[in-house]
């Protein structure tokens, strides 16, 4: 048995409180459960930024991590896990699944790890920082849903919107792509009915405008559509 969360998350941008792993990391203990934390975001955190991600360490907690999104290996099959040093079961398990399963990564992506680690969080921080204006376009795209209609986010590179009552949300991803020509993901493709996930990386500031500028016309059309 297993819990797994994701933090900063995929799709609300939300990151989980230290203090809050720690109580799932108790609890799933005292259930004989394990705890999984997919850490993949860890590096996307913002200027408005009130909390930043926290790691926890139990015997029964496996944290992953990836090199997909921070350092752009979309594709490249790179990542690595940690966990307890003394739980010596789940080390010798682990090494069964990677032997049988996926054998191992391509050479070349090790090489591109390497190079990634050698360049460092610096090198990542500075390529997040180019996210900013981006996230500022995307969030005033999503002005005309109202106050408070927009999650929170802390990190990742998604905002997590809520509709008005009623209004289908792939419907409202089908008129924005057909009609108005940019795309964003429905909630219901994440088990959320009623809600939007808007991506904001990998684009560039122009593109990013732009998209934006269709995002915020787009959403107006169909609110008045609607009647809203």
């Amino acid at each position: 048995k297993a819990v797994v969360v994701v933090t900063p998350n995929n799709p609300t941008g939300v990151i989980v409180p230290g203090n809050m792993l720690q109580r799932m990391a108790s609890l799933c203990g005292s259930s004989g459960s394990w705890l999984i934390v997919d850490n993949t975001y860890e590096n996307f955190t913002y200027e408005d930024t009130t909390s930043r991600p926290e790691f926890v360490d139990a015997p029964n907690v496996i944290n992953i991590f990836s090199f997909s999104k921070c350092y752009g290996m979309m594709g490249w099959r790179m990542g690595y896990l940690a966990y307890d040093e003394s739980n010596s079961d789940l080390a010798e398990s682990l090494l069964k699944v990677q032997d049988t399963i996926p054998i191992c990564p391509t050479q070349i992506s090790q090489h591109m790890a390497l190079g990634a680690l050698r360049e460092g969080v610096p090198w990542i921080d500075e390529r997040v920082a180019s996210l900013e204006a981006n996230r500022r376009r995307a969030l005033g795209a999503l002005r005309p849903l109202g106050e408070g209609s927009v999650t929170r986010s802390d990190g990742a590179i998604y905002l997590w919107a809520k509709l008005p009552d009623g209004m289908d949300d792939a419907e409202v991803v089908e008129t924005l792509v057909k009609e108005h020509k940019v795309c964003i993901i429905p909630g219901s493709s994440c088990g959320s009915p009623g809600f939007v996930r808007v991506a904001f990386a990998n684009l560039t500031e122009e593109a990013c405008e732009e998209a934006c500028g269709r995002l915020e016309r787009g959403l107006k059309q169909i609110l008045q559509d609607a009647g809203n």
